[in-house]
This record gives C-alpha cells, structure tokens and sequence, in this order.
C-alpha cells in the first residue's frame, strides 16, 4: 500500500458502538453551546467526550443511523449532509458558540456546512489532515508548508485535494474565528483500523515477530483521545488558525524506541526480528499494508516526521503513549468478537503468521 493510498483510507474508517463514561469539571458560567456534526464513529466520540468532561452543552447532527444508542442523553438534530443545504432543515433557528465539523472527505460537504453555520456559529473547528501537503520528501512539515494543488480537474481530486478545498471554504466563511486541525494517522479507543493494533497484539505476546528497518525509521501517530481533547481546547482558549496533531509525544519517536517502549509495558520477551527494506522488497512486504504505520525514509522521509512545535507550543500535553496502547487492546478484548486474521484480503493489513513465521526462518538462516 502506497502512501497515498493509507491517508485516503483514513476518511472511511468505520465505527463500533459503546457506552462511555461521563464526567464534569468547569463552572456552568464558562460552558459552550457546541454543534458537533457526525459525533458517534471514531473520532467523534472522543471530541464529545472531552467536551462533556469540560461541562460544555452538546448537540449532534447526523443522519440518526450509525450508533444510534451511543448518547441518549444528547440532543440530535437530524439531518443528512448529502442533501446540500436542505439537509440541516432542522437547525433553523438555531445558533452555537462552536461547530465541530469531524472528517467529511468530500469538500463540498464542508462548502454547504460553512454557508449554514456562517451566520449561526461563532466559531467553526474544522478536522483536516497531514495528506494536504505537498511534499514529503520534505522533513519538518508545517502549518505554513506548501499543500497539494488544486489545478487539477475536479473530477480528478482525491482525499488530500478534497480536504485541502474543504479548509478553504473554512477560512473563506469563518476569516478569523476557525481553528484547523491537520492530525496525521489517528489511534487508539475505537480504531477500526486496526494498525496499531496490530502492533500491541505483537508486542504484548511472547512470540517472535518481524519488525520494519533497522529500527531508526521515525514513527508518527496521535491518540484519538488526544485530538478530541485539542478540538475543545482550541475553543475554549481560541486557539485560532491551523495546527498540525501528531504525536504520540513531543519528542521524535523511533521505531526501536516505540517497541522497546511496548514489551516493557506489555512485560515481554518476545524476540524481535528487523528485516531490512531489501528484504521486503524481495519477498513483497509493503509498508502501510504489511507493515502497518511504517513509512521507510527512502520513500517519504518526511511523513512520518511532522513538526508539531505549533501543538506544543500552544501548552497542549500528550496521553502518554503506553495508555494509548492500553486502549487499543481494552477496545479490541470488550468490543471485537473475533479473531482478526491479519494478511487475509479481508482485513488488508499485517502479515499472515505462518509466512511470518517462514521468514524468520530465513531471517535466522541469513537468506536475505
């Protein structure tokens, strides 16, 4: 799986449904009157969660059809965005202190909510993503970097065109009053994508597994939990303009740092083997597909390497990293009733064990 390929797959993560926790913490003076638009797949949950642990009132607006059941307690406006402007018929006459608009892929979603909300919404939060820039052959990537072209066809626009135009119907509407998030791949409670998961199932058994590179690759992810924190901390503290969320930490984080880090958590021994990028290349293991959330420095170097200064600058902190780890397995163990068979077409992702297995065989045998 190519580069290109894994962020556009970002945008169609789906989702599984869970009763959460609820807890307060500010004074009903300081509470904000948010919109969050979709609120219950991946990343919705975890905004709506911090929103309500900052005792902020929180409204939805969806189609009523994913997750149903998951925030009774709620106010739901219904509505369906594919229909253009008419879709949010049932928010007349109403007016919010924040719309938080989470993941639409198609920019001209974006462009109807922002003709909506520009005269109904003080402040517009607007979730976007790293797959906007231009250039990864460039390391250090930010705010202000060069972004993907517009130039092309309409018709020829993919995921990074289609968020780059959806962030410039946002600044167009709302020139001073919105806060962009650019997060890179997205982890964590609820991650239907399985790629870290992938990672803690290895590292927190005792079976020996085949590790990408030498392990001097960066390595790039944020907490979904974390992203959902910044979306209310940037309205709260008008945290304005665009930021880009990656993490897991402030620190660069490196391969052989991130799986030393886990089997100590995970207290295990479980050998590891780091196959070269000559080797993959030879035996047809993909980063991304077969290695999930591993991207080689001699191909994009700088994807994995984003500045987050602008995020830390901001005074904003990170979950620590081993939570995030806990989290994907707490979520895995309470809420998939299967067993995932990674290197199935199904699941188009990992490595099949038993040709796992038959390549550290020859990794052991030096048969590179």
């Amino acid at each position: 799986m190519k580069r290109r390929q894994f962020v556009k797959s970002l945008a169609g993560t789906a989702a599984l449904a869970s009763s959460l926790s609820l807890s307060s913490c500010v004074t009903e003076e300081e509470s904000l009157k948010i919109l969050v638009l979709g609120g219950t797949n991946f990343l919705g949950p975890s905004i709506v969660e911090a929103a309500i642990a900052r005792n902020h009132q929180i409204s939805l607006f969806n189609r009523g059809i994913s997750n149903p059941t998951l925030y009774p307690q709620l106010q739901l406006f219904k509505g369906d965005r594919e229909s253009g402007i008419e879709g949010y018929s049932s928010l007349a006459d109403q007016e919010w202190d924040l719309v938080i608009d989470v993941w639409p892929e198609k920019s001209r979603l974006v462009d109807d909510a922002t003709k909506v909300f520009q005269e109904k919404a003080r402040h517009y939060v607007f979730i976007s993503s790293i797959a906007v820039y231009n250039n990864f052959q460039e390391v250090g990537l930010h705010e202000s970097s060069n972004l993907v072209s517009l130039e092309l066809d309409k018709v020829d626009w993919e995921y990074p065109e289609e968020k780059h135009a959806a962030e410039n119907f946002v600044r167009e509407r709302f020139p001073s009053n919105h806060s962009i998030l650019r997060p890179g791949p997205i982890t964590g409670w609820r991650n239907p994508a399985y790629d870290l998961l992938y990672w803690c199932l290895k590292l927190s058994s005792h079976e020996p597994f085949i590790a990408p590179g030498s392990g001097q690759d960066p390595l790039q992810f944020i907490d979904v939990k974390d992203v959902g924190r910044f979306a209310i901390q940037a309205a709260e503290q008008k945290l304005l303009g665009t930021y880009n969320c990656v993490g897991p930490g402030e620190e660069k984080l490196l391969w052989k740092d991130f799986i030393q880090t886990a089997q100590s958590h995970f207290n295990s021994n479980a050998k590891v083997y780091w196959a070269s990028e000559e080797f993959f290349k030879k035996h047809k293991i993909y980063s991304f597909s077969d290695m999930p959330l591993w991207a080689p420095l001699s191909e994009d170097p700088g994807f994995m390497q984003i500045s987050n200064e602008k995020l830390i600058s901001s005074g904003f902190t990170y979950r620590p990293m081993t939570e995030t780890l806990d989290d994907c397995l707490k979520w895995y163990s309470q809420n998939v009733q299967r067993t995932i068979d990674f290197g199935a077409a199904e699941v188009g992702l990992g490595l099949n064990r038993q040709h796992e297995l038959d390549l550290i065989k020859l990794l052991e045998a030096g048969l590179e």
